[in-house]
Parts: structure tokens; C-alpha cells; sequence
């Protein structure tokens, strides 16, 4: 056997170990025959490759030097590229290499650095490429190849610093130029990109140009998220967005871009609208694209329902919403929007299990799913705020307060209790939780309005309308802000009031039917604290007891902090005086004289016009659930003398959004000096009645939740204990709507029956009533 022959068995056998992963052992035979036969190269590639797949790197860099990669295999050149990470082996194998810094060892570096890249090959292109810098570090295009690396890498930054260099060196490279243009949108930076086509390479493409154009608003949309709250940069970013995404909208017309280079300005400019409060703009933009039948993504599809919610289309905002959480159950703006969106449906019992379900979620996945404290704390803020949507305030009320015991000092909890005070009636309270939440945040506009709506209610005009007038031109997009100005407006304005009343039974002097009629017109404000009125009041009975009279009169309304007051003089010698102090959020009191009165008491049937009366009431409340009051007046007729004592207690027993029922007592005592006149007057006379009243909703405008209709049903049963009589049963029912028309217009009325023993006789006599508030 030759020398040949043996070579090519024992390299047969390397090839073999190196197959099975015998790589030592192929490593070993190889080397023999490299030594062994110098002039042929293939053993000595070989040997290279085979170090390399054994992580013998050592080995790969004493025979893998310059000269010899210059003609290398590729396969040789990627088995070196394989060792890349053994840096400092490999800077000590090539620093003395007898190629260093000559020409055909560049050639070699750039070699090996494309193919790195070409590999993908991460630590290979990072070393080589800064070897080539290190070897060459005058040449143009070695610092262009290091930054093409660096790119690549994530080394963009650094990649940039080198391309401006070069552009300094290199103005008139237009090819440079471009590549600067690309890394600028590539990084997310299109407002240089665009402002360097603009300055420096107007010649660009109109691809590249329409790119940054569009990119450029695209970023502003995602910056207006961080637009301030306050002016007077508001809406800086999303203002900026739409500017920038029309003009790229106009010059991809005139270019002739791609449709869906149009789709994607498109849908930019949708969100883009939603963050300005455009909800008209959106809308039309949305719906154009879904009449062109496209395909439309779920982020598009969030603005689009945001901007039907905020143009009050509830319903098709939910069909949209609805799908998005079915497939983004875990996205918190999504389910913010979702539920919202629930309560202006009046659906709070969905609402209420979305809440539930994150809430669950949340307490049992905390750790895993990455539930945020402030994520948290919202839930538990929308299950409170749901209760007081549905007009539960008291149990909404005491979920914040255990929330604020936990977290006293935050801002959501602290508004959310102003609110649902404001809402039980207890005005004081939710000025104090409105005052600390301003005070940790004075730029805050929903604590301002709410601190100015709760200081309004308690008669401050001067404050709500500073703060109103301070808001309103900056705000004018925001729903509350809106609210406010409306509710400014219409106390400016004049309004009148309307109450009338009817009767008609069966008396002691006979059949008898009775009327009455009150209307007022209050002027605007003579100046924040008082405004006139002028009143018409009549009166009509008969045929058993005759009463027909009518009288005008004027006077001043009085609105001070936490006090009210009128006065009215009239003809026929009429006087009216009555004023009312609330001393805290439970207490009240009440005082008033009238001097030539109609009597119109009880039940309709009996009628006077000359009678003076004097009371006092004290009333107590704890929010909109209890109510009750003691009072006492003092008749003076010019036949008869008449004291009344009485108190009366109300429980709402059942609160849903859409009916109330509510339970009341009443006691009522009376005396009069003179029993025997032509009207009912008893010398003594004791009652005691329980009354159920209930009321359900019919209707309520989902859009405005300003219009809505109300059937209310009312029954009561007693008894009556009258002088010289036994005590005998008393009981009524009855039936009336309530309307509320818009803000600026109210109208009820209702219709009854009575059963009531008058001097130990029973009678049935039917009452009604009409009732209704104009603001102008």
C-alpha cells in the first residue's frame, strides 16, 4: 500500500469519527496528515473545521490566520466565525498575523464580516468588524461597514453617531444620506428623518418621504397620550398628529401610494381623532372604511367605539366593544371602556359581572397575571360606582370608605366619594372630599368641578360660577365641563314654577269640588345671592262651601351658604315671609309666616281665604334612604283658632335603577277653638297612617339620560281619632307620572281616591294634582 493510499484510509476514518461526534479523534488523525503532508490543503480545512465543531478554538486560531483564510473555504471561514466568542484566543491569534493592516488583510476582515452577517452570526460580526476598525481606522468604508454591524446588533445609536460622521465627511452622498434617513424611522425617530428630507435630501423617494410623513403622525398620536391636562399644551401632541397625518394623507393621494398605505393613515387618523375629542370626525372616517368592506384592526376599532360612546351612540359602541373584550379579555382600557359603556346602557348587572370576574381574576392571579396596585384599586372603584349608578349611594358610599381607610390618600377613591356624597344629598361632605383631592392635585378639572358642584349646592354661586367661567373655554370638549356650563346657564336664566291642585266629594254641607292654582315666575339673578318673582294664586269651592277668589303678588328670593329665604307682599292684604337653614348634612330648619292664606284642609274639600298661619319644621335626613321631620303651625281665622303638631318618617326599603319603593309614617295632631264653622274642624283630632309608595321607570333616554317617564303608585291606610267620635279607619290610593324633559323642563301629576271619616261620617273624595318647572 502507498503512502497515498494509507493517507486516504486514515482521512476516510477522521471523516467518519467527525460524523458519529468523535471530534478529538478526528481532530488527531487530521492533524497527523496536515503535518504530515503541508502542501495539501483540504487536511488542514478540515482539521479547522473539526476543532471548531469540538470547541477546541485554541487550536482553530494557531493555524486559521490571515493569509490562509484569504483563499479559505467558505466552510473554513464559518468554522472560524464559530469561535468568534473565544475573543481573547482569537485577538492573540491574529494581533501578530503577517497580513495585519495590509490591504489583502482588509480584504479578508470584510470577508469575514459579511459572512458573519450573512450567518446571522451576532458575536462573529461584532468582533470581526471591530478588528477591521482597529486595523483600518482611516478607511470610509470599514467605519461604513462597523455601523452597518452595529445596526444590525441593536447598536443603533451608536450606528448613528458614525453615519453623521460620515455625512460630514461624505455631504454630497446621497446613498449615505438615505441609509441615515432609514436608520432615523427604523428607530422610531421619523420627526428627524422627516425634517432631515426636508433640509438635506429633498430627492429621497416618495416612498421614503410618505414613510416619515406618516410615521411622524403616528408617533405624536402614541405621544398624546402624555398630552398635559392643563393649557395651554393641552392637546399639543394630538393636535400635532392630525396636522401631520392629513398632510401625509394629501401627499400619499398625490403620489398615488399603495391602498394600504392610505388604510394605514387612515386608521392613525381615527385614533388620532379619539384622543382630541373629534367624535364626529372619527365616526365618518370609521364608518367610510367599513363601507368599503375593509378589515379593520381592534385598536381602530377601540377609538371608533370610543368616539360612538362619546357621541352618545351607546348601542353600536357596545357591539363593538363587546367583541374586542371577548377577545382581549385581559386588556384594562378595553374593559374600562366596556364597562362604562355597560352603565350608560343601564346595564348594570353585566357590568357588574365583568367587574366581578377581574376582580376574582385579580386577587387570585395577582402574582402571575401582574395585576398593577392602581388596576386593582379601579375595580374596586367601579364596583362601588356601579351601586351609585343604580341609585344605591349608601352601600356605594361604604364601599369607598373602606377602600379610603386602606388608601386615604387616593385621588380616584377621594373624587369617587365627593361624587356619591353629592349625589346622597350631603353636600358638606362632598365639599371636604373634593377640597383634599384638589389640594393634592390642583390641576385636577373633574376635583375642581366637583369641589365648585358641591359648594354650588350649598348656595355658593360666587365660586361655581369663577370656577365654571375659568374652565370652560380650555375644556369645552369634556362632558362634566359641559354639565357645569349648561347648569350656569340655567341658573342665569329666568324659570317658572307651577302647582295646581283639585278636589271634588261629598262634605257635611253637602257635594263639593275645589281648585286651586299657583304660578310663579322668577326673574334672573338681580346678582348671585337674590332675584325677583311675580305669583299668581287661586282659589275656587262650591257649591256646598263658596270660595272664588284670586290674588297677584311679587317679592324677593333669597340664595345665601347653606340658607334660603323669600318674601312677597300681595293684593287683598296677602303676606308671605319663609326661610329655611341647613345646619350640617342630616340637619335642617324651617320657619314661615303667611297672612291671609287659602285654607285648603283636609283632603280639598274645604276651603278659606282669610287665614294666618305660622310654622316651624325641623327636618332630618341621612342621604336619599331616611327621612323625617316634626312641624307645628298656628291657624288664626276670624271665627276659629287652630294649632297643628305632626311628624312624619320615610325608609326606602328597595333601591334598583329602574324602581324605588319607599315606606312612611305619618302622626298628626290638630285642636280647634271653634268647632262649629262652615268648614271641617274638629276640636280634637288624632292620626296615624303608613303609606307604601312606589316608583317604576317606563322610560329614559339612553343617549342624554336627561329625558325620562315615571309611574308612580302610592297606598295608605289609618286611623282617626276625632272629638265625640269613635275612631274609625282612613285609607287612600293613587296613581301619577313624573316626566323629566331635558335639563330646563319637569311635569308630574297624579290622581287619587281618599276614604275619611269627617265628625264620625266616612267620606270618598278624589284628589289630583298637577306639578311643573320651566328654566329658560
Amino acid at each position: 500500500m502507498t503512502n497515498n493510499d494509507a493517507s486516504e484510509l486514515s482521512y476516510q476514518r477522521a471523516l467518519q469519527f467527525n460524523k458519529t461526534g468523535h471530534y478529538e479523534e478526528s481532530a488527531s488523525i487530521l492533524k497527523s496528515l496536515m503535518i504530515s503532508n503541508p502542501t495539501i490543503d483540504r487536511y488542514r480545512s478540515d482539521f479547522i473545521a473539526v476543532n471548531s465543531n469540538a470547541g477546541l478554538c485554541k487550536e482553530v486560531f494557531e493555524y486559521a490566520n490571515l493569509l490562509y483564510l484569504d483563499a479559505a473555504p467558505t466552510y473554513v471561514k464559518e468554522a472560524v466565525l464559530g469561535c468568534s466568542d473565544e475573543k481573547d484566543s482569537l485577538k492573540s491569534a491574529y494581533t501578530l498575523d503577517p497580513l495585519k493592516s495590509t490591504k489583502r488583510g482588509k480584504k479578508v476582515e470584510l470577508q469575514m464580516i459579511h459572512l458573519a452577517l450573512e450567518t446571522k452570526n451576532k458575536n462573529a460580526a461584532l468582533y470581526w468588524s471591530e478588528l477591521c476598525l482597529t486595523d483600518f481606522p482611516k478607511e470610509l468604508d470599514v467605519w461604513r461597514v462597523r455601523a452597518q454591524v452595529l445596526r444590525a446588533y441593536g447598536g443603533e445609536f451608536q450606528a448613528l453617531l458614525i453615519y453623521e460622521d460620515l455625512a460630514t465627511l461624505l455631504p454630497r452622498d446621497r446613498p449615505l444620506q438615505h441609509e441615515i434617513i432609514v436608520l432615523l424611522l427604523d428607530m422610531g425617530i421619523p420627526h428627524l428623518a422627516l425634517q432631515r428630507i426636508d433640509q438635506e435630501s429633498p430627492d429621497v423617494s416618495p416612498e421614503l418621504k410618505l414613510r416619515a410623513m406618516s410615521n411622524v403622525g403616528a408617533i405624536d398620536v402614541r405621544w398624546s397620550d402624555a398630552d398635559p391636562s392643563n393649557p395651554p399644551h393641552r392637546f399639543e401632541y394630538a393636535d400635532k398628529s392630525i396636522l401631520a397625518l392629513q398632510a401625509a394623507q394629501e401627499y400619499a393621494k398625490s403620489i398615488n401610494a399603495p391602498a394600504e398605505k392610505m388604510r394605514s393613515i387612515e386608521y392613525d387618523l381615527i385614533v388620532a381623532y379619539e384622543r382630541r375629542g373629534y367624535w364626529k370626525r372619527g365616526i365618518a372616517l370609521y364608518e367610510d372604511l367599513l363601507a368599503r368592506g375593509l378589515d379593520i384592526p381592534d385598536y381602530v376599532k377601540l377609538s371608533a367605539a370610543i368616539e360612538l360612546g362619546g357621541d352618545h351612540q351607546y348601542v353600536r359602541a357596545d357591539e363593538i366593544l363587546q367583541g374586542l373584550y371577548q377577545r382581549h379579555p385581559d386588556s384594562p382600557e378595553i374593559l374600562v371602556n366596556y364597562y362604562f359603556n355597560l352603565i350608560e346602557l343601564d346595564q348594570f348587572s353585566e357590568a357588574q359581572l365583568i367587574l366581578n370576574e377581574r376582580l376574582n381574576e385579580a386577587k387570585s392571579h395577582s402574582s402571575e397575571k401582574n395585576f398593577s396596585a392602581s388596576n386593582y384599586t379601579q375595580i374596586l372603584i367601579g364596583q362601588a360606582l356601579i351601586q351609585a349608578y343604580q341609585d344605591r349611594n349608601a352601600q356605594a358610599f361604604e364601599m369607598i370608605t373602606q377602600l379610603l381607610e386602606d388608601i386615604p390618600a387616593n385621588n380616584d377613591a377621594l373624587k369617587a366619594a365627593g361624587t356619591i356624597s353629592q349625589w346622597q344629598g350631603n353636600y358638606m361632605q362632598s365639599e371636604e372630599y373634593f377640597a383634599i383631592a384638589l389640594s393634592q392635585d390642583p390641576a385636577d378639572i373633574n376635583s375642581k368641578l366637583g369641589l365648585a358642584n358641591a359648594r354650588m349646592s350649598q348656595g355658593n354661586i360666587e365660586y361655581f360660577k369663577q370656577i365654571v367661567n375659568q374652565v370652560k373655554s380650555d375644556y369645552s370638549d369634556l362632558d362634566d365641563v359641559q354639565k357645569a356650563v349648561r347648569h350656569l346657564n340655567q341658573f342665569e336664566g329666568p324659570y317658572i314654577t307651577g302647582n295646581f291642585g283639585l278636589g271634588n266629594g261629598t262634605t257635611s254641607a253637602g257635594s263639593n269640588s275645589t281648585s286651586t292654582g299657583d304660578l310663579r315666575g322668577y326673574s334672573a339673578p338681580i346678582d348671585d345671592a337674590f332675584r325677583s318673582f311675580a305669583r299668581y294664586r287661586g282659589l275656587y269651592s262650591g257649591p256646598a262651601i263658596q270660595a272664588n277668589v284670586q290674588g297677584v303678588g311679587g317679592g324677593v328670593q333669597y340664595t345665601g351658604i347653606n340658607r334660603s329665604g323669600e318674601v312677597e307682599v300681595g293684593d287683598m292684604g296677602y303676606a308671605r315671609v319663609e326661610g329655611a337653614q341647613v345646619l350640617d348634612d342630616h340637619w335642617s330648619v324651617g320657619a314661615s309666616y303667611e297672612k291671609n292664606a287659602f285654607y285648603l284642609l283636609p283632603g280639598a274639600l274645604y276651603a278659606n281665604f282669610a287665614g294666618n298661619v305660622a310654622g316651624t319644621s325641623l327636618k332630618w335626613k341621612n342621604g336619599e334612604t331616611t327621612e323625617s321631620y316634626i312641624g307645628y303651625r298656628y291657624w288664626t281665622f276670624a271665627d276659629n283658632y287652630k294649632q297643628e303638631a305632626y311628624g312624619s318618617i320615610t325608609q326606602r326599603l328597595l333601591t334598583e335603577y329602574n324602581y324605588k319603593l319607599d315606606v312612611s309614617g305619618w302622626v298628626g295632631y290638630q285642636e280647634n277653638t271653634n268647632p262649629n264653622v262652615a268648614y271641617f274642624a274638629p276640636a280634637s283630632q288624632t292620626e296615624y297612617s303608613g303609606a307604601l309608595s312606589l316608583k317604576v321607570l317606563q322610560w329614559r333616554d339612553l343617549e342624554t339620560k336627561t329625558y325620562d317617564f315615571w309611574h308612580r303608585f302610592y297606598v295608605s291606610y289609618g286611623q282617626v281619632t276625632q272629638a265625640s267620635y269613635i275612631t274609625l279607619p282612613m285609607n287612600s290610593y293613587g296613581y301619577g307620572q313624573d316626566f323629566n324633559i331635558g335639563e330646563r323642563k319637569t311635569l308630574s301629576w297624579g290622581i287619587g281616591r281618599t276614604s275619611f271619616p269627617f265628625n264620625g261620617v266616612r267620606s270618598s273624595y278624589t284628589t289630583g294634582y298637577l306639578n311643573f318647572e320651566v328654566h329658560f
